[in-house]
């Protein structure tokens, strides 16, 4: 018996390992996510999604993470689902649901930054995420959740593609349509 005990631990440690709950940052275009924004699309308003993938949890009470913008650009407003509360500012969002969210899909929408470039950007720049001031979880330099269920149950994240640089800024230029005429002129 006492085997079978050490083995079923040794089971959800090594799963709790393999599987890490993860953060994101998005915005809609064409209904599909994307993780970047244009130079030339910075300066009209546009919406991100602060997003958790994969959760474990069925359902998020809460959730912390510090975010690093570009100097030229503003957060006009934050808000987010079912009551939503933030008891810290727009970069450093300390935030805790009147009603959990419930995630039943691979992706949850947890806030929502309305946001505009004050300039276009001469080169893409990431938006960073990191942990929250003051940590709920010290020495985890990243987003943390809080179950729903149990609120005292706090779930260390990571990046949904593996680096705190979450959304690149101004990083896709559009080119410019060109006529055959125009590529031969560069050649005369």
């Amino acid at each position: 018996m006492k085997r079978l005990l050490i083995v079923a631990l040794a089971l959800v440690v090594a799963g709790g390992a393999m599987a890490q709950d993860t953060f994101g940052l998005w915005r809609m275009v064409d209904g599909e996510y994307a993780n970047y924004i244009p130079a030339e699309e910075v300066t009209a308003p546009f919406t991100l999604f602060i997003t958790v993938h994969d959760p474990s949890s069925f359902s998020i009470g809460g959730y912390e993470v510090g975010i690093d913008i570009p100097a030229d650009m503003l957060i006009l407003a934050t808000s987010g689902p079912n009551g939503w509360t933030n008891f810290g500012d727009a970069t450093n969002q300390l935030v805790g649901f009147q009603t959990p969210v419930i995630v039943q899909t691979e992706i949850g929408v947890l806030g929502q930054l309305d946001c505009l470039g004050l300039s276009i950007p001469d080169q893409a720049t990431p938006i960073v995420y990191h942990g929250a001031d003051p940590p709920s979880i010290p020495g985890h330099d990243g987003p943390v959740y809080a179950d729903g269920i149990n609120p005292e149950l706090l779930v260390a994240c990571g990046y949904v593609n593996g680096s705190p640089d979450v959304f690149l800024y101004g990083g896709v230029v559009a080119t410019e349509a060109h006529t055959l005429s125009d590529v031969k002129a560069l050649f005369e």
